[in-house]
């Protein structure tokens, strides 16, 4: 049977009076708890005191008296089979005075008993008496509700799975809302031939929820087993007798799944052009973190910059005059639109056939161009690639300085980290591979061009 007042008395163990004018606090919050606020100083005989207040703070009443004798009629007559955490009531000087001393049992020891109490030396320790000064074995019965206001530790705190069945049932001094639901383990099953403490939560839970579990000894046996496959049929759980991680979520012994919490963005000032021309500050509020099924109008900074640099491009090349661009050079507009185009996978613009120049000679190669080239915007990206994804690396390294983009992989991936990346990634890729198409087909032209014809006199 679990002693939670035991618990209670073995955490102050080592607490000790202090002599002359200072008191120890924990001692005179002893006396208050045990019903005499008036006690000013640890020097009065406190051994009465120490035993009501663990009862006290492990939902339990006491006497409410500082007279150790005052214990012999209390709760439940054990007779003489002590068990481990009883209290029991010696007497002192004389076997027929008033006078004596109350503290817990722990052990026997010959014809001695060890007692776990206050006010042995002036401290609370464990000492040995003997059994023939012993009065009394008694047992507590009658339970209440926790002290409010006190600084001392409850049986909640010091040890919740001794806790008493009406502090965890939601009755006076309840555990609600204290979170003493426990972390739950991979391998968290409590079966037959399970024991400790685990187990008298169990029993505990399933007798608060009118399952008999038998006695709360901390010992899974049949009648444990039948109430957890009673528990399980009622909450239409496979009725299995071992209590799983559902069972014990279901029994609140566990707690669900916590949800991850993800810190949100910063927010930022980024300066895009506006379509009409002219740049201006667009101060940029972060969206909620949440799931993408619940945000489905969730923005993207990429998009945002493509979007708003696509509209100038737009609004400048209406208004600007159509000009034909000099043969071997390269409109920045319309580098501009293909690279927006590629990434935002577009068709890039179909370009204007260039005049030849009058000056060129008319023999003239036109640019070899790699497969990857004539995919990847022809000429206006010729060479340009690896630059791009030099380019890419930059912003990229920007935006994660800044908050604005993550990771391509790991806890601390977004969209964008992973869209950057992959076109980093892509673009210094095709680049190296088109520059050597580049120069085998080079290699192949020289070789294929015909000797020149030599003049004869």
């Amino acid at each position: 049977m679990a002693a939670p007042w035991f618990s209670v008395a073995t955490h102050f163990k080592g607490t000790t009076e202090v002599h002359g004018s200072v008191d120890d606090p924990k001692i005179l919050e002893m006396y208050r708890l045990a019903g005499h606020p008036e006690i000013e100083h640890d020097e009065t005989p406190w051994c009465a005191a120490f035993v009501g207040a663990c009862l006290s703070l492990s939902g339990y009443r006491g006497t409410e008296s500082l007279l150790a004798r005052s214990y012999q009629k209390f709760g439940q007559d054990l007779k003489e089979e002590p068990r481990r955490g009883c209290i029991v009531v010696l007497w002192r000087g004389d076997p027929k005075s008033s006078t004596g001393h109350v503290a817990f049992y722990d052990r026997d020891d010959g014809d001695h008993v060890v007692l776990l109490g206050g006010n042995q030396g002036d401290a609370v320790t464990t000492r040995s008496f003997p059994k023939s000064q012993v009065l009394a074995y008694r047992w507590p019965t009658e339970t209440a509700s926790l002290p409010a206001n006190t600084p001392l530790p409850n049986i909640l705190t010091i040890d919740p799975s001794n806790a008493p069945a009406h502090l965890l049932n939601g009755g006076p001094g309840a555990a609600a809302g204290l979170g003493l639901q426990r972390e739950p383990r991979a391998t968290d099953v409590l079966s037959q031939g399970s024991e400790g403490p685990d187990v008298r939560a169990l029993q505990v839970a399933l007798t608060a929820r009118n399952f008999q579990a038998g006695p709360i000894d901390g010992e899974f046996g049949p009648l444990t087993q039948a109430a957890v496959a009673s528990f399980q049929t009622a909450q239409g759980l496979r009725a299995t007798g071992s209590a799983d991680a559902a069972t014990l979520q279901a029994l609140g012994l566990a707690p669900s799944a916590p949800s991850v919490a993800v810190p949100g963005l910063r927010p930022f000032d980024l300066r895009v052009p506006a379509p009409a021309g002219g740049g201006g500050p667009m101060t940029m509020q972060p969206q909620s973190v949440q799931p993408q099924a619940m945000q489905p109008q969730a923005q993207d900074i990429l998009k945002l910059l493509f979007d708003a640099l696509i509209a100038r491009q737009a609004a400048g090349a209406a208004a600007a005059p159509t000009t034909q661009a000099p043969a071997g050079s390269v409109s920045t507009s319309q580098l501009l639109q293909t690279v927006l185009a590629t990434l935002a996978a577009k068709q890039p613009p179909a370009a204007q056939p260039a005049a030849p120049a009058t000056s060129a000679p008319s023999d003239t190669a036109p640019p070899i161009l790699s497969p990857i080239d004539s995919w990847m915007g022809g000429q206006a990206l010729a060479g340009k690639k690896t630059a791009l994804a030099v380019l890419g690396y930059t912003v990229l390294s920007v935006l994660q300085a800044v908050g604005v983009a993550g990771t391509a992989t790991g806890t601390t991936a977004t969209t964008t980290g992973q869209i950057l990346t992959t076109l980093i990634a892509a673009f210094g890729g095709l680049g190296g591979l088109a520059k050597i198409d580049r120069v085998v087909q080079s290699m192949g032209v020289i070789a294929a061009k015909p000797p020149a014809a030599t003049k004869l006199d």
